[in-house]
């Protein structure tokens, strides 16, 4: 890969210190440690060194996704254009490293992580920044060149292939993701409306195919049990979720305290550490701080979509439309299971849930957005 031509600007030219978006990032870095302070309490009875390996994998992690961000966003976010293609294939080889038996591993019914010795990596979550660059690159070359045959097919290929093999790695939270992104960026990048509502056809029609060979075993069932969970017949798989409500109506309105959860300390919440941290959240945080961090979050989703409306150009507009799709959906499904309203995925939440890669990752979509927001065509403290 060729990085030469990817230059940081010259501070004489940008001023990063007024033009970086500290709103976004201070923001990011409160629900990140809120993260810290709950995913330390879930760990502290689940490990016998009560979690201090786990926890600086993550501040590691975190850490790591922190610098990340700060560098990318002293790039001009233009650059990316120069190197989308060997960012995307090299993410791609990663996915299909995992089947390689030895290499990749497999967790909760999916084979999407590498074993890296002292800890795991899922190539999947940094793919999703690599398909988003190759959409937001083409879909920009749609706009100004017209959506002929040869952009239609580098964007639907760039969306279906790393989607394939998410499939076969058996991680359906994942390819939704993917979907909810791929479609929020056409929409933002003014595709016309007629191709969308052929993609989403086309879509629906695989869905009793999906049903038929793909959604069997335990994901039929937990599905099942979600859209009836008072059936006797699904009662082992909704075990995770009535635990979940019980926990999370035990916390009343201003929780039992940081550490003191009954159900967090006893261990019955199941998979408390990623999918299940909200529940944690809501046991020892209460109703007013379960609402405190869907309010950050919020207010996090709600600048990115200025940044993404203030662009400069199409590239940017998508670039940061993906990065929002894949944040809000992440959110919504990750709090939407633990309360009942969406069926278990295995999506962690983002800044929060246990997962190194999970948190890079996060960071450095972070990254991109600062990049375009330093380069909006209003400044920062524009109304």
């Amino acid at each position: 890969m060729r990085f030469e031509h990817v230059e940081i600007e010259r501070s004489r030219r940008f001023d990063y210190i007024r033009r970086f978006d500290y709103v976004l990032m201070i923001a990011v870095l409160i629900i990140s440690a809120v993260g810290l302070v709950f995913l330390n309490s879930a760990q502290y009875d689940k490990y016998l060194d009560h979690g201090a390996k786990a926890m600086t994998v993550q501040v590691v992690g975190l850490s790591l996704g922190i610098v990340s961000a700060l560098i990318i966003s002293f790039f001009d976010y233009g650059n990316f254009k120069k190197i989308y293609m060997p960012f995307y294939a090299a993410n791609l080889l990663l996915m299909l490293v995992v089947f390689i038996p030895g290499i990749g591993t497999e967790s909760g019914g999916s084979r999407s992580w590498l074993d890296l010795g002292i800890t795991t990596y899922q190539p999947s979550e940094l793919m999703k920044l690599a398909m988003i660059i190759f959409l937001a690159y083409y879909i920009e070359k749609a706009n100004n060149e017209g959506l002929n045959f040869k952009n239609g097919c580098m964007i639907l290929g760039g969306f279906l292939v790393p989607l394939g093999v998410v499939f076969l790695q058996k991680d359906l939270g994942m390819a939704l993701v993917y979907i909810v992104i791929f479609l929020t960026m056409l929409f933002v990048g003014k595709i016309k409306l007629r191709y969308i509502l052929s993609i989403i056809a086309v879509g629906l029609v695989a869905v009793p195919f999906v049903w038929k060979f793909y959604l069997n075993g335990v994901r039929r069932y937990r599905f099942m049990g979600f859209l009836d969970p008072e059936n006797e017949l699904y009662y082992d798989y909704t075990l995770q979720l009535r635990r979940s409500l019980s926990a999370i109506s035990s916390g009343g309105l201003f929780g039992q305290g940081v550490g003191e959860g009954e159900m967090n300390t006893s261990n019955r919440i199941i998979v408390k550490l990623t999918d299940m941290i909200f529940t944690v959240i809501c046991e020892e945080a209460g109703f007013i701080g379960a609402v405190a961090v869907i309010c950050i979050f919020a207010f996090i989703l709600l600048r990115m979509v200025r940044i993404s409306s203030k662009s400069r150009d199409m590239f940017g507009r998508c670039i940061v439309a993906g990065i929002l799709a894949m944040f809000t959906f992440t959110i919504f499904e990750n709090i939407g299971m633990n309360i009942g309203i969406m069926p278990i995925t295995g999506l962690p939440l983002p800044f929060v849930s246990q997962g190194g890669s999970a948190m890079l990752t996060n960071y450095i979509a972070i990254g991109f957005v600062l990049s375009v927001s330093m380069r909006r065509e209003s400044g920062l403290f524009d109304t």
